[in-house]
């Protein structure tokens, strides 16, 4: 139940209490058996013979388990079957309790009416796999399909030597690909001239294709076809096709851009006119900086909003930062927040509880006299990197900059108990937040320092600060293997899902030519075969891994310490250490930033590792949300499934700030500069004063002899 949404064991309350959990089923699968295998615990006060539990599938009744008098006190395990008949491809399971302690009038709310249902209960599923028919209606289904819930595993396909073209518009529709997935996360191993298992996206011109293509016609236009897979009949290929490579790349954008018009088994594209160029900050996913933003355009429907019954579950939105807003002596995000409620029936503790990310913010009292609408102005406070915890010694309840933020608003209207028999019936309890109840980051400069891998693994920034990543190059060996394809499109996944769009504007070039990037951040990928161009680097490095060696230099820590007495280290190592060499051949990967070499205020992201097997344990602290919270600094080694996280280099900075905040903020710094430079305005101005005050005293002198 966890995989389901059950993230921590359910509890049910009360005479009639309810849980719904989500489970799809893909469109290329039937089930064919079902089982749910229960784990519970029931209250030893409840009525045996009128309490129970009911077991719905998409409203339809199950199972009903009834309390006996033989039932144990303790955890009990049952097995139900579920009709398969009865699941489609959206799937609500529905559990309801149905609890009394007495056959006399009860309190409904009654603290012995409870049920726990365990969050390791299991649902069993068999399932037939079914060839669909080659419609492109269908898509992006069944490449991806919305129903599963499972990271998206999907091969791209190529000729034994693929061109940078292709791996080019293999990379637009990776990004695709990772905006659908969304939370999923998404992989795309690369396959050169074999066939996948069962599905892939193959990209092929007339003159470069897979052996198994060898016979297919070739094409006139840019175009996209279904075919069956040949050797599996409930597998399809998607076919990525054009005469040339500018026809390929045409294709993959068609179909990221235009997929709601395609029928058929295959599609011709004359023509595609793109969007115009995104400007910064833009992305979908993210909050808009530029002006107050309503809580109903971060939800699917004004539904979401509202919640019935007793107790009322919380109101959940999610809302993910841009990176580098600058929070420098900010207290925080003002919220604009209106709400309706049922009004309790006395004041009493009725409030509404607002948290982010599971941290309590503030705790709302909720007013028995006016009750059907409130408002109220806050400020939700900010957390713009991790780091600063352990440097405050404090956890403190924020937003995260550049992450996916959950706000969650709790009402908590407890019934009243107006005497013996009397109660409220619990349907009656309503609360909403407003639609038009705003989130504004319209005061907010974009200014951060750099490098700061959390904004990377969180957001993909700096790179995706264009949403089309329209200033962003991406670097390969000249001689790429699977595996640096496989970081590339995996990459790209991660930026289309942090953006919600496609990367139509990426550049993507081979080492060799560096130095056509030089006005672009620089997503590098390199393998142990690929070391020659950070080795050029190495100045600018914290890090640098070879195939048997690898080599580490912190800053001296002995500079550290002069920097901390003027003030000037503003970021701390993470862990210090001393410059080392080690031989070895063990896997080992990092994650690096730091300031381009090519152009100031340009930022450099490279995946590195000693072996190109290793670039896989990067991509999987990156898609893992356990560890992604600890990839920070400027330098993140994977190493044995575990990740540790150093800042070694001085930083830098992008974005812009108005000149006198400028000055201010990285004047306070430094206080020792600073009270030098106070003393040397005192002392400018006592001379001024000083030869004022003695040309004044000379003139009356002259005055006095004349």
């Amino acid at each position: 139940m966890k995989d389901i949404g059950a993230s921590r064991p359910i509890e049910l309350r009360g005479v009639n209490s309810n849980a719904y959990l989500s489970l799809g089923v893909r469109l290329d699968e039937v089930v064919t058996k079902a089982k749910l295998h229960l784990n519970y615990t029931l209250s030893p006060a409840l009525l045996p013979n009128i309490s129970h539990l009911k077991v719905y599938l998409n409203d339809e009744v199950l199972a009903t388990l009834p309390v006996t008098k033989e039932s144990p006190a303790g955890p009990q395990k049952l097995d139900v079957e579920l009709d398969p008949r009865f699941f489609t491809d959206f799937n609500k399971l529905h559990l309801q309790f149905i609890g009394h302690y007495t056959n006399d009038c009860e309190f409904p709310l009654h603290s012995s009416l409870w049920a726990n249902i365990s969050n390791t209960s299991t649902l069993e599923i068999n399932l037939q796999s079914i060839a669909l028919r080659n419609d492109l209606a269908l898509l992006p289904a069944p490449f991806f399909d919305q129903r599963d819930n499972r990271l998206l595993n999907l091969p791209f396909v190529f000729a034994t030597k693929p061109s940078l073209n292709s791996l080019r518009a293999a990379g637009s529709l990776a990004s695709w690909f990772g905006a659908l997935a969304s939370y999923r996360g998404a992989r795309f191993p690369a396959y050169l001239n074999r066939l996948p298992e069962r599905y892939g996206v193959v990209f092929a011109t007339n003159d470069e294709r897979p052996e198994f293509l060898a016979k297919y016609p070739k094409v006139d236009a840019p175009t996209i076809s279904l075919m069956q897979h040949p050797e599996n009949p409930t597998g399809k290929l998607l076919l990525i096709l054009g005469r040339n490579a500018a026809d390929l790349q045409l294709a993959a954008d068609a179909l990221a851009l235009g997929k709601a018009v395609m029928t058929g088994t295959s599609i011709a594209v004359k023509k595609l006119e793109y969007p115009p160029r995104r400007i910064a900050y833009d992305a979908p996913n993210w909050l808009q900086s530029g002006r107050p933003v309503p809580l109903g355009q971060l939800v699917n429907s004004p539904a979401d909003l509202q919640r019935q019954g007793q107790p009322l579950e919380p109101i959940l939105i999610n809302a993910r930062l841009p990176a580098d807003l600058f929070t420098w002596e900010v207290k925080g995000i003002p919220i604009d927040l209106k709400y309706r409620y049922t009004p309790p029936a006395e004041q009493g503790d009725a409030n509404l509880r607002i948290e982010i990310n599971d941290q309590f913010i503030e705790a709302i009292p909720l007013l028995s006299s006016t009750g059907t609408r409130e408002k109220n102005h806050l400020i939700l406070p900010i957390l713009d990197d991790g780091s600063l915890r352990e440097q405050s010694g404090v956890v403190i309840p924020a937003f995260h900059l550049g992450s996916n933020n959950q706000l969650q608003f709790s009402f908590s209207i407890p019934p009243s108990d107006n005497g013996r028999c009397k109660s409220s019936p619990q349907e009656n309890m309503r609360a909403a937040i407003d639609p038009d109840s705003t989130l504004d980051l319209s005061h907010f400069y974009h200014y951060a320092a750099m490098p700061n891998l959390a904004f990377f693994a969180n957001s993909g920034f700096p790179f995706t600060k264009y949403a089309d990543l329209a200033e962003t190059a991406i670097v390969i060996p000249d001689q790429p293997n699977t595996f640096d394809m496989e970081a590339m499109f995996a990459l790209l996944g991660h930026m289309g899902r942090s953006t919600g769009v496609p990367a139509l504007h990426f550049k993507l070039i081979q080492t060799k030519s560096i130095q056509s990037a030089k006005d672009s951040d620089l997503l590098v990928i390199a393998s142990g075969a690929n070391k020659d161009l950070l080795a050029s680097w190495g100045k600018s490095l914290p890090t640098l891994l070879e195939e048997g060696s690898r080599t580490f230099t912190p800053l001296n820590k002995a500079m550290d310490m002069a920097y901390d007495w003027f003030g000037m280290n503003e970021n701390k190592t993470f862990k210090p250490g001393e410059s080392s060499i080690f031989l070895g051949s063990g896997p080992l990967a990092a994650i690096i930033g730091f300031e381009s070499p090519l152009s100031p205020s340009r930022s450099v992201v490279a995946l590195t590792a000693n072996t190109p097997t290793a670039l896989t344990s990067a991509l999987d602290a990156l898609s893992d949300g356990g560890k992604v919270q600890y990839i920070r600094g400027d330098i993140a080694l994977m190493r044995g499934g575990n990740v540790e996280s150093y800042r070694v280099n001085d930083v830098y900075y992008v974005g812009e700030l108005p000149w006198w905040r400028w000055i201010w903020f990285h004047l306070h710094h430094h206080p020792l500069f600073l009270t030098a430079i106070g003393i040397a305005i005192g002392l400018f101005v006592a001379l001024l004063a000083f030869g004022a005050l003695r040309k004044l005293a000379t003139r009356r002198l002259g005055q006095h002899k004349k």
